[in-house]
C-alpha cells in the first residue's frame, strides 16, 4: 500500500521538477547586474495588564513578529518570524510551537516554504495544517500548475499526568497538488497521506483516548467556463481514515476511491465529500445555485477541524436598477443534517435574506437588509426504546417537531453634509432588530419569544485646517428574552487631533453604558487614549492605554487596565557600491575622427567616442523613462550597444550604421512605451468604471455578513471561524475597494505618463508582459482587459490595512 502512495506523489514530484529545471539561466546578466535589494518589516507589541479581580492573565506580555526579504533579479527570499512570551507560562505541553521560523525564497514562477510554514490544496484535503518540513509551489505561465509538501505536522508529545497536555504521536505528512489550467476549463488532482510513528512516544494511557491514526485523502477538481457566461465548479474528495493503526488488517471491500488505495484495517473508516457550484452572468443578472454535501464525520490529518454531517443548497440572485443606483441581493438556501440517520434528533435550517443598498443623492445613502432563519428539529428514538417503551401517555411528546425562528432586520442612513471651507459633516443612523421564537408543534408557548431593538446615531465634525475630529454617539437598546425584559443605553465621544504638522496622531475617548433588568444594573465606563507618529518615514511607534471600570449590582467593582506599546520599522538595503583604485594604464594619444549625422530630431557631431557616449545616455532621458523597465530590451538595447562601441574604431559608414540600428531599436520601444501609457489610460477608466458598478455589491457583501456575525455575537452565539474568517477577507475587500476607487478617481492620461502614486510600480511589474502580448499580435482589447484585471489585483494587494 506505502509503495502505491509513495508511487502516486512521486509521479507528482517528477511533473513538478520537470517544470523547475526548464528555466534558462542567463549567466552572464546574473553576473553584471547591481539589482541585490534587502528589505523587511520588525513589528514589536508589549502589552501591560493589571485587574483588581482577574488573575488568569499575565500582567506582561509581548511579541515580536516579521520580515526580511533578500532579492535579486527575479529570485526572492522572504524570511517571516514570530516570537511571544504567551506559551512560557504554562506548565503543561502542546504537539504544535508557539514560536515560529519560516522562509519563503522565490525565483520567478518557483516559490518554496521552509520551516514552519502552512499550505492550502483545497478545504478538503490539506488546508491551513501547520507542519515542520518544505514545501513548493510551480506556477509557470503555462496551464500546468504544481504544488507539494512534506513535513512533522504534530510533534511527540508523550504524557506527562497532567490533564492540561494534549499527548501526541509525532505525525508525517506529504501531498501534491498538480492542476491544469486553460481560460476556459481547469482540471486538478490532489494526493495528501499522513501518519503517527507509534515508536516516537511511550504507551498513553487508554482514558486519554489518544490513538495513533493513518490517512489518505483524495480530490478531483474541475471547472468550467460556457459561453463566458456560465460558470461550473465541482470537487471531490475521498478520505481513508485509520483511527489506530495498531488495529488487524481488514478484506472488506469499499467503493471509496480513496479506500481502493490504502492499506485498510478494521478501525478504517472511509467518507465523502461533494461540492457543485454554478453561476450565470446575464447581463444585469447574476445568479448563483450551489449543493454541497459532506459525509459524518468526515476529517483528514491534514486540517484542524471539519464540518461534517451537512447537505446545503443555496440560490443566490444579484441585480442593479435604475442605472445602478439601487443594487439588491437574494439569497436563498436550505441545510439538514443527520444524513445518515445515526442521531437521536435531526435538524433542518432554511435561510432567506434580501439586501438593498440605494443611493438617494450623492450624499446621502440608504441601505437595509432583512433576513428570515427557521430551524426545524425532529425526535427520533432508538427503536429498542420504543419497542421497550410501556408509557403511551407521552407519544406526543416523542413525536415532537420542534421549530425555531429567527429573523433581523437592519436599516441604515449615511448623510454627507454640504463640506464647508474648513469644516466636514456627517450624520449615520442605524437601527436593528433581532427576534427569535421557539415553536413546539405549532405553538410559540410564553417565554419562548426574545426581540432585541438596537439603535444608534452618530454625528462626526472635522475641521481641516486645525486636522481636528469629534466623533460623538448615542446608542438605545431594548430587549425582551422571555418573561425578563431589558434595556441599555449609552453614550460616546471621541477626539482625535494631529500635531506638528499632522506627523503626531493622538485620540482621546470616553463611553458610558448603563445596562438595567429585573434584578442586576450594570455600570461601565470606558477611557481610552492613543498617540502614535512615523519617524523617518521608516519607524511606526504607537501606544495606547484602556482603562475599564464595570460595577455591576452585588459585585465587587471591575477596575482592568491595558496598556500597549507598538513598534515598527520598515527598512530597505540596496548593494553596497565598492571603489577600489585602479592602476592607471598608459594609453596611446590616437587621432579622434570628426563625424556628423541626424536622426529624428536628434543631431549628432564630433569623434566617435563622443557620439556613442550621446547615443548610449539617450536611454537616461526622461522620454525612455519606461524603456528601462524592460528587462529584455535592455539586454537588446547593451548588445547593440556594445556593437556601436566595437565600431569607432571603422569607418563613417560602419560606425554610423551601428548607430542607427541602435537608435532604431530605442525609438521603437519607445514608441511601445506611449502606446503603452495610452492603454493603460484607457484601462483604468474603465476600471473606476467597473468599480463603481461593484460598489454597492461589495459594500453590501461586507456589511451583510458584518451585520450578522454582529447579531449572533451579541446573543452571546457561537460564531464560526470560517465566518469570521470569512468578514475579515470582506472587510480587506471592501477597504482595498474603496482605497482603488479613490486613487482612480479624477486620474487623468498625464497622471499616467507621470506614474503617479502606485502606477510606477505598476509598470516596472507588468509592462514587460504587456510588451511581450503586443509583440505576439494580441488584440488591444485582449491587453486592455488583462491590464484592467492586473491593476484591479494590484490596487488590492497594495492597498494599506
Amino acid at each position: 500500500m506505502k509503495k502505491i502512495i509513495k508511487y502516486i506523489l512521486t509521479v507528482f514530484i517528477f511533473l513538478g521538477t520537470n517544470l523547475g529545471f526548464t528555466q534558462n539561466l542567463d549567466i552572464d546578466n546574473i553576473l553584471k547586474s547591481t539589482k541585490f535589494k534587502v528589505s523587511g518589516n520588525i513589528n514589536a507589541n508589549a502589552v501591560y495588564y493589571n485587574s483588581n479581580s482577574r488573575n488568569a492573565r499575565i500582567p506582561f506580555t509581548y511579541f515580536v513578529q516579521g520580515t526580511l526579504n533578500t532579492s535579486w533579479l527575479t529570485f526572492t527570499m522572504p524570511i517571516s518570524y514570530s516570537y511571544s512570551n504567551q506559551g512560557e507560562n504554562f506548565n503543561y505541553q502542546l504537539p504544535f510551537k508557539f514560536n515560529r521560523l519560516s522562509l519563503h525564497p522565490k525565483y520567478k514562477w518557483i516559490q518554496a516554504h521552509i520551516g514552519d510554514v502552512t499550505m492550502n490544496f483545497s478545504p478538503y484535503t490539506l488546508s491551513g495544517h501547520q507542519f515542520t518540513g518544505g514545501g513548493v509551489e510551480l506556477l509557470p505561465n503555462k496551464p500546468i500548475k504544481f504544488s507539494a509538501m512534506y513535513g512533522r505536522l504534530l510533534k511527540a508529545t508523550p504524557d506527562d499526568g497532567n490533564e492540561q497536555t494534549l499527548p501526541a504521536y509525532r505525525r508525517i505528512g506529504y501531498g501534491a497538488k498538480i492542476g491544469w489550467e486553460k481560460p476556459n476549463y481547469q482540471f486538478g488532482i490532489i494526493g495528501f497521506y499522513a501518519k503517527d510513528d507509534i515508536n516516537s512516544i511511550p504507551l498513553i494511557p487508554e482514558e486519554r483516548n489518544i490513538r495513533p491514526k493513518e490517512n489518505l485523502v483524495l480530490s478531483i477538481n474541475g471547472a468550467t467556463t460556457i459561453a463566458r457566461k456560465y460558470g461550473i465548479k465541482v470537487e471531490y474528495a475521498s478520505t481513508a481514515i485509520t483511527q489506530d493503526i495498531r488495529a488487524d488488517k481488514s478484506d472488506v471491500s469499499t467503493y471509496n476511491l480513496a479506500g481502493l488505495l490504502f492499506n485498510n484495517k478494521t478501525s478504517t473508516e472511509f467518507y465523502n465529500a461533494l461540492k457543485v457550484a454554478f453561476d450565470a452572468n446575464m447581463g444585469g443578472l447574476k445568479v448563483g445555485l450551489g449543493y454541497e454535501r459532506i459525509d459524518p464525520n468526515y476529517e483528514t490529518l491534514g486540517a484542524y477541524y471539519f464540518n461534517n454531517d451537512f447537505e446545503n443548497i443555496t440560490l443566490n440572485l444579484a441585480t442593479a436598477l435604475f442605472n445602478n443606483r439601487l443594487s439588491l441581493d437574494f439569497n436563498v438556501g436550505y441545510q439538514r443534517d443527520n444524513l445518515e440517520n445515526q442521531k437521536t434528533q435531526s435538524l433542518g435550517r432554511t435561510v432567506g435574506s434580501v439586501n438593498a443598498t440605494y443611493q438617494l443623492t450623492n450624499a446621502i445613502m440608504l441601505s437595509g437588509s432583512y433576513s428570515n432563519f427557521t430551524s426545524f428539529t425532529n425526535q427520533n428514538l432508538n427503536q429498542f426504546d420504543d419497542i421497550n417503551d410501556n408509557d403511551l401517555t407521552d407519544e406526543d411528546q416523542e413525536a415532537l417537531n420542534y421549530r425555531q425562528l429567527s429573523q433581523n432586520a437592519n436599516v441604515s442612513l449615511n448623510w454627507a453634509l454640504p463640506k464647508k471651507k474648513n469644516t466636514t459633516q456627517n450624520i449615520n443612523l442605524n437601527y436593528a432588530l433581532a427576534s427569535s421564537a421557539n415553536e413546539e408543534n405549532g405553538i410559540i408557548r410564553v417565554g419562548q419569544a426574545n426581540n432585541f431593538h438596537n439603535g444608534t446615531a452618530t454625528y462626526t465634525l472635522g475641521f481641516l485646517q486645525q486636522a481636528f475630529t469629534i466623533a460623538s454617539s448615542l446608542n438605545y437598546n431594548y430587549s425582551d428574552i422571555g418573561r425578563d425584559n431589558s434595556k441599555a443605553w449609552g453614550a460616546s465621544t471621541n477626539f482625535n487631533k494631529l500635531f506638528f504638522r499632522k506627523k503626531l496622531n493622538t485620540s482621546l475617548g470616553i463611553a458610558f453604558n448603563k445596562n438595567e433588568n429585573r434584578n442586576v444594573q450594570t455600570q461601565v465606563v470606558n477611557l481610552r487614549a492613543s498617540t502614535g507618529t512615523v519617524i523617518a518615514k521608516q519607524h511606526n511607534l504607537n501606544l495606547n492605554a484602556v482603562q475599564l471600570f464595570r460595577d455591576v449590582t452585588n459585585q465587587q467593582l471591575l477596575n482592568e487596565l491595558t496598556v500597549t506599546l507598538s513598534y515598527g520599522y520598515n527598512f530597505g538595503l540596496k548593494k553596497p557600491q565598492f571603489h577600489f583604485k585602479k592602476r592607471e594604464k598608459v594609453k596611446k594619444e590616437k587621432k579622434e575622427k570628426i563625424f556628423q549625422f541626424s536622426y529624428k530630431e536628434h543631431t549628432f557631431k564630433g569623434s566617435h567616442t563622443k557620439i556613442s557616449d550621446e547615443i548610449l545616455g539617450l536611454i537616461n532621458n526622461s522620454s525612455f523613462t519606461s524603456v528601462q523597465y524592460l528587462e529584455r530590451v535592455k539586454n537588446d538595447l547593451e548588445l547593440l550597444g556594445l556593437n556601436v562601441k566595437e565600431n569607432e574604431e571603422n569607418s563613417n559608414k560602419k560606425y554610423k550604421k551601428a548607430a542607427i540600428e541602435y537608435l532604431k531599436l530605442l525609438y521603437k520601444y519607445k514608441d511601445f512605451s506611449d502606446i503603452y501609457h495610452k492603454i493603460s489610460a484607457e484601462s483604468l477608466k474603465e476600471l473606476y468604471k467597473d468599480a463603481v458598478r461593484m460598489d454597492h455589491k461589495i459594500k453590501s457583501d461586507y456589511t451583510r455578513l458584518l451585520d450578522l456575525v454582529t447579531v449572533e455575537k451579541r446573543k452571546g452565539r457561537f460564531v464560526l471561524k470560517s465566518d469570521e474568517k470569512d468578514l475579515e477577507v470582506r472587510r480587506k475587500k471592501y477597504k482595498a475597494h474603496v482605497w482603488m476607487q479613490e486613487q482612480l478617481t479624477g486620474l487623468t492620461y498625464q497622471d499616467v505618463l507621470n506614474d503617479k502614486g502606485i502606477l510606477k510600480g505598476f509598470k516596472k511589474k507588468y509592462i514587460s508582459k504587456v510588451f511581450d502580448m503586443l509583440e505576439n499580435n494580441k488584440p488591444i482589447k485582449e491587453v486592455k482587459a488583462y491590464l484592467s484585471l492586473m491593476y484591479a489585483k494590484y490596487y488590492h494587494n497594495n492597498a494599506p490595512d
